[in-house]
């Protein structure tokens, strides 16, 4: 069973990042090219860093809820004392070349993951978040 999530940068647009986002688990999977806002994208990915600090902690971001664009809502949250991660997320594709008809996919799915995997997850995000890195990657793959 295939477990993942990637980030890829795409080709930017004033302050927005554009990023195709991708991932699957236990058969459910989806893929959607969404905007962020580049500031806020990048705090997200530095408070990632050493994640998670006690066993409550969890982070969330949402590239921003939009009737007539894709978006995602990811959570990170630690569940136990190992320091294993638990990720949600939700994948929300708009299909924008029949704008009448109102085309949406969703997938949401949940992993597991160890926080090694998670930690090479965060490094690869750091070159996907800054500007001008068309085409940097990052996967977070479920190692377990």
């Amino acid at each position: 069973m295939s477990e993942y999530l990637e980030f890829e940068q795409l080709s930017e647009i004033d302050d927005l990042l554009k990023l195709r986002v991708k991932g699957e688990s236990s058969g459910f999977a989806g893929t959607a090219d969404c905007y962020v806002n580049e500031d806020q994208f990048q705090s997200f990915c530095s408070q990632l860093v050493g994640f998670p600090k006690n066993r409550e902690d969890s982070i969330r971001f949402c590239s921003g809820e939009n009737d007539q664009l894709s978006h995602f809502d990811i959570e990170f949250s630690c569940i136990d004392s190992s320091g294993r991660i638990l990720t949600v997320i939700q994948i929300v594709s708009r299909d924008t070349r029949y704008p009448n008809e109102r085309l949406c996919y969703v997938a949401s799915f949940s992993f597991k993951l160890e926080p090694a995997a998670f930690d090479r997850f965060v490094k690869g995000l750091s070159r996907v978040s800054v500007i001008n890195n068309v085409g940097s990657k990052s996967a977070l793959v479920n190692e377990t």
